[in-house]
């Protein structure tokens, strides 16, 4: 594999404590800072246009494209026209809008990599991505009549050359790049009521807007739900109908959607296709249009701790940070207070679009916090995601964007540190090595092949060879599990999520029909000490060879003993992290698990894959169980006393049940689960189908018939937690029982009979002898 970036340019990630009630930041704020970002453009746009003719690459792989950054200033300097009316703000607008398309004249067509896309002409607006910023300026100078008639005709046409060229190649659906091109012809048909392009550019802009106006995002990708939401404002803009488009019920949804995903590091984590921290610019207009919106104080404080985190009002020379931030100060309100948020762990939003569950204990830049994606591709956008697979190579990706990331943690921080993170976005167009960052195997989950990997002998085992042989190294988990990279596609399905003052749990499915598997992960978080328990339960829905790795990422480990491993991150990419905290991983359930770590090129960096993995024959039905158990703590910590204070205690059948005991000085915790929730099902003929008799489990102390337990026992009381259960005892004694009832309308016609119900759960504290 190609090594990983092993000279990284780091930049600093300031952590502190951050205020619940923060200042917003003034409108005048952004304004100033988009003026002083048009005016170092303009002092400096010939060496800008120097060293774009400089770098000039007629075969780039976009085909011509034209100098960045005089847009910008030409729309910022625009809207200083209208808003100030000072002349020389309009003259240098203009002269960007009357000359800019004389930069073609360095592009040859003839012979260049794109040529066929050139048969009508170079256009001087290539990009959609920034067409817009020129339509923009182009709307405010003739509609304060600043333009001549003959000036007119000829940016008319310039602009109608460009949308021609545009209308070259064909995305749609709700996505990012379809909601840019829908923004561009929203802008387009504003400027150009009455041309001879005008029907064809109404045709599709009625198409696209329709795609991506109210409509769910077939993305689930950060990188690319901002583009997204910004674009959509800017066709709103354009189309004079902000609070329209923000009285859509899925507009009001994502806008809660993301404010509920924000981490402790002020921003919206990393999944799918996400480069750390990118488009942070994005988010903040967004929530500066939706805070005013829906008169939000929320989203404001959204809006005001992304800009205080990430920007720098001193340093001037972004004018495309200038332009988002002039959107800010066009979109935004000061009459709102920010408010941060009080909901702690929580489904964001819910199991059907979003896929995400938060565990947190607050939303200042020391909590704790952990994102568990189970996002699958689902069954929306059905007809742009077909048209996507079936016209552009993108195999690698969940249409579109997404990846490999099902029942994967993408992110957990503890007191500012990073401990565990996404894989990040790719190494190189269309994917990198092994699909890199967007297979299973660059996250933090449950990765599975139907095949049984080499699992090797160590000295003195016979099971391959004499006794006296030499050991014989296994087979690289990595090697094993690589491949191209190519998406699977699986289902997933939320089972359970419950959260009170001592613990949150969660339970999600992931479902491979063609494989023939099906993948539970529950989170147990335990908020005193703070750790985190997974449990990972493979079932097989086939008979045949799999092997399962339960795989996590790291950059470091510190230290490392039987089945545990002291991890920890100093940079993700090219930022420094900055953080004095570690985490440790430890795998108490360890009989017939075998563990490797090896070196990776991961999130543009060198990192190490932790993986505990097994193989062998499944019959139908089987399952196997993983135990994981995450402890985030100060560097300087004795880790040892915590691998000693963990227990696997399992039940008298080893696989139908999985659990931990930790032993802290005046506590004892446990924490369990049942592998197969439908285990207890033993009869059709009349409900219930189940019984006390055909579900308990015993774990030690504990036995009952339910999901998911948590007891938890100090001075001489036990509190408890049972999910979904009948009975539940410990140490022989009654916590608790739900009582019969009649239960009738029996399929044979037997008469009606007693019979016991399963409660939701059951929470108490009792008195118990220790």
């Amino acid at each position: 594999m190609k090594k990983a970036f092993s000279l990284l340019f780091l930049i600093s990630l300031t952590l502190g404590t951050f205020p619940q009630d923060v200042k917003p930041i003034p409108r005048k704020q952004y304004l100033e800072f988009a003026r002083a970002t048009a005016d170092y453009t303009w002092e400096q746009r010939d060496n800008i246009v120097a060293k774009w003719r400089a770098n000039f690459d007629s075969d780039n792989i976009f085909g011509y494209r034209s100098p960045g950054g005089l847009l910008e200033m030409a729309a910022i300097y625009a809207n200083l026209y209208e808003i100030e009316g000072k002349k020389k703000y309009a003259d240098r607008a203009k002269e960007v809008l009357l000359t800019y398309g004389d930069y073609r004249s360095e592009f040859k067509p003839e012979g260049a990599r794109r040529e066929a896309d050139y048969e009508d002409g170079v256009p001087a607006l290539p990009d959609f991505f920034t067409t817009m910023r020129y339509l923009r300026a182009y709307d405010i100078l003739k509609k304060k009549n600043y333009l001549k008639q003959d000036e007119i005709i000829q940016i008319d046409d310039m602009i109608a050359g460009s949308l021609i060229f545009i209308l070259r190649t064909q995305e749609w659906g709700a996505m990012n790049r379809s909601a840019l091109r829908a923004e561009t012809l929203s802008w387009a048909l504003r400027v150009l009521p009455d041309h001879e392009v005008t029907p064809a550019l109404r045709t599709l802009e009625q198409a696209l807007v329709s795609d991506n106006w109210g409509q769910w995002e077939i993305e689930d990708a950060t990188l690319y739900h901002a583009v997204w939401l910004y674009a959509l404002i800017g066709c709103a803009d354009a189309k004079n109908e902000i609070e329209e488009l923000f009285r859509t019920p899925e507009m009001y949804y994502y806008a809660q959607y993301f404010l509920n995903l924000i981490s402790p590091d002020m921003m919206i984590p990393d999944f799918g296709d996400a480069h750390s921290f990118s488009n942070w610019n994005r988010w903040i207009v967004f929530f500066e249009a939706a805070a005013k919106a829906y008169n939000d104080p929320e989203m404001k404080w959204a809006a005001t701790a992304i800009a205080k985190q990430f920007m720098d009002f001193k340093t001037t020379k972004s004018v495309g940070l200038g332009y988002m931030m002039l959107d800010c100060y066009r979109f935004g309100s000061e009459d709102i207070e920010p408010r941060m948020p009080e909901v702690l762990s929580e489904e964001v939003m819910e199991d059907i679009v979003g896929k995400k569950i938060v565990f947190r204990d607050g939303w200042d830049k020391k909590s704790t916090y952990m994102l568990l994606n189970y996002r699958d591709e689902g069954d929306g956008g059905l007809l742009f995601r077909d048209y996507l697979r079936t016209t552009i190579p993108i195999e690698e990706e969940k249409v579109t964007h997404g990846h490999a990331d099902e029942n994967s943690i993408a992110l957990l921080k503890y007191k500012g540190g990073s401990l565990l993170t996404d894989g990040g976005y790719r190494d190189f167009l269309p994917s990198g090595y092994y699909g890199t960052f967007r297979q299973d195997y660059f996250h933090n989950r449950l990765c599975v092949r139907n095949e049984k990997i080499w699992l090797g002998q160590k000295a003195g085992e016979y099971r391959y060879s004499q006794s006296d042989h030499p050991p014989v190294k296994a087979q690289s988990i990595l090697d094993f599990m690589y491949n191209a990279g190519s998406y699977r596609k699986v289902r997933t399905q939320k089972i359970d999520f419950l959260t009170f003052p001592d613990h949150d749990y969660s339970r999600t499915r992931m479902i491979d029909d063609e494989m023939g598997y099906e993948w539970d992960r529950v989170i147990v978080y335990i908020k005193d000490p703070v750790m985190f328990v997974v449990f990972d339960v493979f079932k097989s829905r086939s008979e045949q060879y799999f092997t399962a790795a339960n795989m996590w990422h790291t950059q470091r480990i510190i230290q490392q003993g039987d089945h545990w491993y002291d991890t920890r991150y100093d940079s993700i990419g090219r930022r420094l992290i900055g953080s004095d905290q570690n985490l440790l991983i430890y795998f108490p359930k360890n009989i017939y698990r075998f563990e490797q770590t090896q070196s990776e090129a991961r999130n543009y960096q060198d990192e190490i894959a932790i993986s505990e993995f097994s193989g062998q024959f499944f019959e139908m039905g089987q399952q196997i169980g993983f135990v994981t158990v995450l402890i985030p703590h100060d560097e300087d910590e004795n880790v040892e006393q915590w691998v000693q204070a963990i227990e696997y205690i399992g039940p008298d059948y080893e696989e139908e049940g999985l659990s931990v005991r930790i032993s802290l000085p005046n506590r004892t915790i446990q924490t369990g689960i049942k592998s197969d929730l439908k285990s207890d099902l033993t009869k059709d003929h009349r409900r219930p189908k189940y019984s006390w008799e055909s579900g308990r489990i015993k774990y030690g102390y504990m036995e009952t018939n339910a999901d998911f337990f948590f007891t938890d026992q100090k001075n001489g009381e036990l509190s408890f937690t049972v999910i979904n259960l009948t009975r539940a005892i410990f140490k022989e004694k009654l916590l608790c029982q739900q009582p019969s009832s009649y239960f009738g309308l029996n399929f044979d016609g037997t008469p009606d009979r007693p019979d016991v119900g399963k409660a939701r759960l059951w929470r108490d504290v009792i008195r118990i002898t220790e």
